[in-house]
């Protein structure tokens, strides 16, 4: 089930500095952050909007200090995190933050016993990293523009997404069907779509000419119509219908 936000940080508040930096780095990378400082509203009430973004969240991620595992609050989000983690499989991201394997095994060993990543590396590497775990090994992934939530329209030729790095331009899907096979697989709509995907959703785009005319012309629409029927998707073909195909 897709869930609103991609990472819940559970951070203690004396780490909040490193916590933000790598939120930000996150979200520079188009994942959805639940980040107190981001998320909490005045007048909410405090656990109520922690418990949401915990039940709101795909992963969680731990940034582990000698605060961390000293703190009520952080005890409170690690036991409804690991509960998750049991039942419902959720994954923990661990960061080890200034804290060592001995500290861990005496406080919680079923932590020490999750692959983690350490804070003196930058968090820019740290959020790649986590980014390429959420977008399970993509290298192409399409960001949603602020004003807007476009992933399924960009499947229908109606909208654009933005490349997953600072200075990415936007891209349609019918840029994304020419794409080098080193672009692929593309994480698009919460999941990563191959060559054939992104070719079968230009097809049934022209198809149902559900696009937006602007965004193709004349020239180009040929160009497509020749990539659809290279990968078995003629257009032109007595009663072909793109539906049979998913």
């Amino acid at each position: 089930m897709t869930k609103p936000y991609h990472v819940f940080i559970s951070y203690a508040t004396e780490d909040e500095a490193y916590a933000d930096e790598l939120a930000r780095s996150l979200q520079w990378l188009g994942l959805s952050v639940w980040f107190a400082p981001i998320a909490l509203e005045i007048g909410g009430k405090l656990l109520d909007s922690i418990n949401a973004g915990l039940m709101a969240s795909q992963f969680g991620l731990l940034l582990l200090s000698p605060t961390y595992i000293s703190k009520k609050w952080t005890s409170y989000e690690l036991d409804v995190l690991h509960r998750q983690h049991i039942e419902e499989d959720k994954k923990l991201l661990p960061i080890w933050h200034g804290i060592d394997k001995a500290q861990l095994d005496s406080w919680n060993p079923g932590l020490s016993g999750i692959v983690a990543l350490r804070s003196t590396e930058d968090p820019n590497t740290i959020a790649k990293k986590i980014a390429n775990v959420v977008y399970q090994g993509c290298p192409v992934v399409g960001v949603d523009p602020s004003y807007e939530n476009p992933q399924w329209r960009f499947l229908q030729g109606r909208g654009e997404l933005y490349l997953n790095n600072r200075d990415g331009g936007a891209f349609n899907v019918f840029h994304a069907a020419t794409f080098p096979d080193s672009a692929y697989p593309i994480y698009v709509h919460e999941r990563p779509h191959s060559r054939r995907d992104i070719v079968l959703a230009v097809a049934k785009a022209l198809y149902y000419r559900s696009y937006d005319e602007l965004s193709l012309m004349d020239d180009d629409r040929e160009q497509m119509k020749v990539i659809c029927k290279q990968h078995g998707f003629d257009l032109d073909a007595p009663g072909f219908d793109p539906a049979i195909y998913g």
